[in-house]
């Protein structure tokens, strides 16, 4: 079961997505808005999505 690092909460929307070829999982918690990215690697900062997103396919 997911939990939201930023206010524990359980119930956490999960979206799977493919990113330049890679499968992204985005979750967002409802209560307190707190986002993550994660790959088979770990967590992922927006910054490294928004790069991937960027990058030439």
């Amino acid at each position: 079961m997911l939990v939201c690092t930023g206010c524990a909460k359980t119930m956490l929307i999960t979206i799977r997505m493919r990113v330049a070829g890679r499968e992204i999982v985005f979750h967002r918690c409802s209560k307190c808005e707190a986002n993550t990215w994660q790959d088979d690697a770990g967590v992922l900062s927006l910054t490294e999505v928004l790069d991937l997103a960027r990058a030439p396919h």
